[in-house]
């Protein structure tokens, strides 16, 4: 095969096909480099143009490490093409085929990495709807991919959206095949597939043919796993049938970390046997770390990971408290929001306190220009433009900084924030927009102040105005990470400007 895609693409050799297309590993003859070609191969011109516009549109408007990056879009002698990155390895489906069911730590960490890339696509707006083990691509560089947005869809309708069949029914959610009704919820089911597959080297519906899979698939439990472990009970959750009984994306990331995090590590090892190989970042002298938090920071960029408190089940939504609980010593500073002497009584606010308050937490307009709620007890320290708030024993802080950023671009702010920074033992978690009113993004990472420590921090851009961001960064130990998680999400929901 030596034809020229668009005057520019040369196909070299066919390495996938599929029901949307087949896939070519081409030449890039004008800058000289090798890519993937994508030949759309369903029936009608029509069809043709809105397949490859749709997934050309919902992969582009991602901006993550786990979701393949498109190049461009051809139509040529009545056919469509999709120029997309060329990722050097092989699928999940391919690796399990070769070499067997893979451990559940190694399908954890696997997973943390999908799931990374999926909720990215839903903050941005974008339903895969396809994903399935072989769409997961394990990369030479230590990426895992997220490929093939052919069924994707933008927004919470589109219509004339493709049919879900045309993707693999042993990966369609049962709400998708029954009314093609499209949500979060179905691409977390497929994710469980996917991992089940993974894990036990084998679909969780598999029968002798499609009929009978489909039929499984609808009215049965799935099978049950022999090999999962620990991560059993999260595959049969997510793969429950009612989409409302199914765990979020939050709660599905927490219940992974528990199984892929060993006592003092890291969920961002190597996974699926060596394919996909993490370079450790480069460390900054010990000196140079700043042990507590402080503007530097945010300046810079960085944060901490490590281990959380091990348990096989599900990360359950506890109910919000009013003091922290006591746990291991979070760093040289023993005080998290590392600024110490001015610590303060939060001052409660009793006028004009929005509805649905948590129990214990009160409401405080800040003198700083913003308002929000902290649980009772917790103190409030400053250093410049930034004030924190911490739990009394000092292993959870809170702070926020009124800053000049003016931004429509507020995932590229954090992207930077991250290529400036060279933080000891860092790695990053996740990273993406937020659908907010003004424009927002996250940023959630982990890092090492010294080797017996490690923090958790998650960042928040939110603007407020055309001339106002607030940054916002949630920090604990890495090992109480999980167990805060309500705590983060209730400072963050009910953050507000107060100007």
């Amino acid at each position: 095969m030596d034809e020229l895609v668009g005057g520019r693409y040369r196909l070299l050799e066919l390495i996938g096909s599929g029901g949307m297309g087949r896939v070519w590993r081409a030449q890039d003859e004008l800058l000289q480099r090798v890519v993937a070609v994508k030949e759309i191969t369903v029936a009608s011109t029509a069809l043709l143009a809105t397949q490859t516009m749709r997934e050309a549109r919902a992969a582009a408007r991602l901006d993550h490490p786990g979701v393949i990056n498109v190049y461009d879009v051809v139509w040529q002698q009545g056919r469509s093409w999709l120029v997309m990155e060329y990722v050097k390895g092989r699928s999940l489906q391919e690796a399990v085929q070769a070499d067997g069911p893979l451990p559940p730590r190694e399908v954890a960490r696997l997973g943390l990495r999908v799931l990374s890339a999926l909720r990215s696509a839903h903050s941005g707006g974008v339903l895969h709807r396809d994903v399935k083990p072989g769409n997961v691509l394990l990369a030479a560089d230590g990426r895992v991919v997220l490929t093939d947005f052919g069924l994707a869809v933008i927004g919470d309708r589109e219509p004339g959206g493709p049919d879900p069949l045309l993707g693999s029914p042993h990966y369609v959610a049962p709400e998708q095949l029954r009314t093609q009704q499209t949500g979060t919820p179905a691409d977390l089911w497929s994710l469980g597939a996917t991992l089940y597959t993974a894990v036990e080297g084998r679909p969780p519906f598999a029968r002798d043919d499609v009929e009978a899979s489909v039929q499984a698939l609808l009215n049965d439990d799935p099978d049950p796993p022999r090999r999962a472990g620990p991560l059993a009970a999260l595959l049969l959750a997510l793969l429950d049938k009612n989409p409302q009984s199914r765990p979020d994306g939050e709660r599905t990331a927490a219940w992974l970390e528990t199984v892929a995090v060993p006592a003092g590590g890291t969920a961002f090892a190597p996974v699926a046997r060596g394919i996909a190989k993490v370079t450790a970042p480069r460390r900054r002298p010990r000196t140079a770390v700043i042990a507590g938090i402080s503007l530097a920071l945010l300046a810079t960029g960085g944060a901490a990971y490590a281990a959380r408190s091990h348990q096989t089940g599900p990360v359950r939504p506890a109910a919000v408290e009013s003091a922290a609980p006591p746990v291991a010593p979070a760093g040289p500073a023993g005080d998290l929001c590392g600024l110490g002497a001015d610590r303060q009584p939060v001052v409660v606010t009793t006028g004009h306190v929005p509805a649905g308050l948590p129990a214990g937490w009160i409401w405080s307009r800040d003198p700083a220009g913003f308002a929000l709620a902290l649980p009772a007890g917790w103190l409030r320290s400053t250093s410049g433009n930034e004030v924190c708030f911490g739990d009394p024993a000092g292993r959870r802080a809170f702070k926020v900084n009124q800053s000049p950023v003016r931004t429509q671009q507020p995932l590229a702010y954090w992207q930077a924030r991250e290529k400036d920074g060279d933080l000891p033992g860092y790695r990053r978690i996740s990273m993406g927009v937020l659908m907010l009113k003004r424009g927002g993004a996250d940023w959630e990472y982990t890092w090492q102040p010294d080797s017996g420590t490690t923090l958790h921090e998650r960042r928040v851009l939110i603007a407020t105005s055309d001339e106002r961001s607030y940054l916002l960064r949630w920090t604990t130990a890495a090992p109480d990470w999980v167990r805060a998680l309500p705590v983060q999400k209730q400072l963050v929901n009910l953050f507000a400007s107060a100007r």
